[in-house]
C-alpha cells in the first residue's frame, strides 16, 4: 500500500519537488531534533517522511527515463 500511494503522488504534480525537498527537509529536522533531544522518534514524521522520500525517488527516475530517450 505505501508504494502504491507513493506511486500515485508522484504523478501528482500539484506538489512540486520543490516543495517535496522543504517536506523531507522540515521532517528531517523534526526527527533529528527529537533525537538529539533523546525523545522518541515522532511516527508521522518518520512515515511521513520516508512516503514523500519514496515519491521523491520516483520522480526523480521517472525523469532521468525520461531525459535518457
Amino acid at each position: 500500500m505505501p508504494k502504491e500511494a507513493a506511486r500515485i503522488l508522484a504523478s501528482d504534480t500539484t506538489v512540486t519537488t520543490e516543495e517535496l525537498e522543504a517536506i523531507i527537509c522540515y521532517l528531517n529536522q523534526k526527527l533529528d531534533g527529537a533525537c538529539s533531544r533523546n525523545e522518541p522518534v515522532p511516527f508521522l514524521a518518520y512515515r511521513n517522511r520516508t512516503l514523500f522520500q519514496a515519491v521523491l525517488n520516483i520522480r526523480r527516475s521517472e525523469s532521468a527515463r525520461r531525459n535518457e530517450v
